[in-house]
């Protein structure tokens, strides 16, 4: 609870945020009226906006793409706990997908719409599915705990250190179905 009082806010990126996604708002009143000027941002902010914003792209379609497996898993899991389970991760993973296309759309104003995805997915061997999976669960927490300090907005690094917890989670329920 102390860390929380030490936050400071920058709020002329969170009015730049705003101006984005609804000009005519102003939350922020104190920025425009002079005591905090709202330029555009110099040009390293706005190529950082573009790149958070394409990690984000990318980040949605692999949660989309996670999904994929856990649902062909769960038709083939060998008792129903394991379809319970299988069917569970693939709803977590779209819910991650729509936290991240949140996200997006607040960063850069624009609704990201992923490509529908095609094609047929193998299912190897149940164990070998599962440790497959364990592996992909384990990288993607580490690149989501990455993506948590990297990041200069605290919101967004508190929602890239939830997703990094979520998967670990997703793997030691992979771990505990082996």
């Amino acid at each position: 609870m102390d860390n929380i009082e030490n936050i400071t806010y920058d709020y002329r990126l969170y009015d730049q945020v705003w101006q984005r996604v609804a000009p005519e708002l102003n939350p922020y009143p104190e920025v425009r009226n002079g005591e905090i000027s709202p330029s555009s941002p110099p040009p390293t902010e706005r190529n950082q906006v573009h790149t958070q914003t394409k990690n984000l792209r990318d980040l949605v379609d692999e949660e989309l793409e996670g999904r994929r497996p856990y649902l062909a898993y769960a038709r083939c899991a060998p008792n129903n706990n394991a379809r319970r389970i299988m069917r569970q991760l693939a709803e977590e993973e779209s819910r991650h997908a729509r936290r991240l296309l949140s996200l997006y759309y607040l960063m850069s104003g624009e609704c990201y719409k992923p490509l529908p995805a095609n094609g047929c997915i193998a299912v190897p061997a149940w164990c070998k599915a599962l440790r497959q999976r364990y592996h992909e669960e384990i990288y993607d927490a580490m690149r989501y705990e990455q993506l948590s300090r990297e990041a200069d907005d605290p919101t967004l690094a508190k929602i890239m250190n939830e997703l990094s917890c979520d998967e670990m989670h997703h793997a030691r329920q992979l771990l505990c179905l082996l």
